[in-house]
């Protein structure tokens, strides 16, 4: 920490009431004169689903991560729960997914009847650990799902080599870092399919709970898993007659129970005008990173590793500290909003009961989750902001 800083950081005039979390109102206002007018079209319009405005985000957002095929969906969770029915994984397939992976992810597996197996992840990058993925391959193992967690992506290539070589598909997870890239490429194109979230919290965020998408290369698997989306509905075949007299002009008609998933036209609207937005957005947050970086140099705690050759979206800035729970505790009293996702880790939740694992399965991904804060960060976050989080948590430290 160089003079300047620490001298900033001695001040105690001008404390900001607050630090929140997120400041989905403060995004608005940046945009609001591009959005607004947006939203009102789509009111306007009276076309709410399967519209063009959904369509045109499939396609944006799909060729923004250098993919072919973009299937909107109603969440996150839907859009994993559809990719795995698409490519046929049901009971008694097996999916690795990382120990620190959001309860979604694991839930939307066990919606689609497959089995979620956790795996331990890299100490340092809180990512899936390779070594750990090729020793939890089993005859059973279906997909690995590789989460890019906390804004950075995972080690692909080495994950990709080794899921080629037990003949594996691989899911990248890119909700949390989307426009982030690997080599100077863009996450979603690595894997051999890609989902995205896009709920309040996210890096690309629409309203509410905000919808979800799959993106693929597989014409295929993109039109099976958009027919399931749509109640698996499809066109009819000669398995599966109808008699033409009651087949509307689409020639399509339900073909077996799934899901009523659609993304929103309202919400689609919005991420198109956001879309084009998130390069800067993310070249903002990079540098409120490396505020963090700067105030926090000379305290205990463990800040941010990021891999060579990645860029990273920085879902909140991850520190480690002993006694999580007391630092935590001190900093909301002082009005810094902070999280600690995603805690207990999968293998630990009750739901994951059933399995049998303990304490002591998963040691790297167990110590992170007792230490890990994510402290505020994203691009409306001011110097003054980030220096009251770094004052109180030295203060929380007992003055180091």
């Amino acid at each position: 920490m160089n003079r300047a800083t620490s001298d900033r950081l001695q001040r105690t005039t001008e404390v900001p009431a607050q630090v929140p979390w997120n400041n989905n109102a403060l995004q608005y206002a940046r945009i609001k004169d591009e959005l607004a007018p947006e939203v009102e079209r789509v009111l306007a319009s009276g076309a709410y689903v399967l519209s063009e405005d959904v369509t045109g985000f499939e396609r944006e957002f799909a060729a923004y991560c250098g993919v072919r095929h973009g299937v909107g969906v109603h969440s996150g969770t839907d859009a994993i729960s559809i990719l795995l029915r698409a490519i046929g994984l049901g009971p008694g397939d097996e999916v690795l997914v990382p120990v620190n992976s959001c309860s979604s992810e694991p839930n939307a597996i066990m919606l689609a009847g497959a089995t979620p197996v956790p795996v331990d992840i890299d100490a340092r990058t809180y990512n899936l650990d390779p070594e750990a993925v090729a020793a939890a391959i089993g005859p059973n193992t279906r997909l690995i799902h590789a989460v890019h967690a906390y804004g950075q992506p995972c080690a692909m290539g080495d994950i990709i080599k080794i899921a080629r070589d037990h003949g594996v598909p691989v899911l990248e997870d890119i909700s949390l870092a989307p426009g982030t890239t690997i080599d100077g490429e863009r996450v979603g194109r690595f894997g051999d399919f890609a989902v995205a979230s896009f709920g309040h919290g996210k890096i690309l965020n629409a309203a509410g709970n905000g919808g979800g998408i799959i993106i693929t290369d597989d014409a295929t698997v993109a039109e099976r898993a958009r027919d399931l989306a749509t109640y698996g509905s499809g066109f009819v075949s000669e398995a599966q007659p109808v008699a033409e007299a009651y087949l509307g002009p689409s020639g399509r008609a339900w073909l077996e129970p799934a899901f009523n998933s659609f993304l929103d036209a309202i919400q689609a609207a919005t991420l198109r005008v956001k879309l084009r937005h998130l390069d800067r957005w993310l070249a903002e947050r990079g540098e409120r990173a490396r505020w963090y970086d700067e105030c926090l140099a000379e305290l205990d705690v463990v800040t941010p590793h990021i891999a060579e050759g990645v860029t990273c979206a920085y879902r909140g800035y991850i520190i480690r500290v002993r006694d999580r729970n007391r630092v935590q505790a001190h900093l909301l009293e002082a009005g810094v909003e902070t999280r600690a996702w995603y805690t207990p880790p999968v293998h630990l939740q009750p739901a994951m009961a059933r399995y049998g694992y303990r304490e002591g399965d998963f040691p790297a991904g167990e110590a992170f989750a007792r230490e890990l804060i994510l402290l505020p960060l994203y691009p409306e976050l001011e110097t003054s902001q980030v220096e009251h989080v770094a004052r109180t948590l030295r203060d929380a430290l007992g003055g180091a």
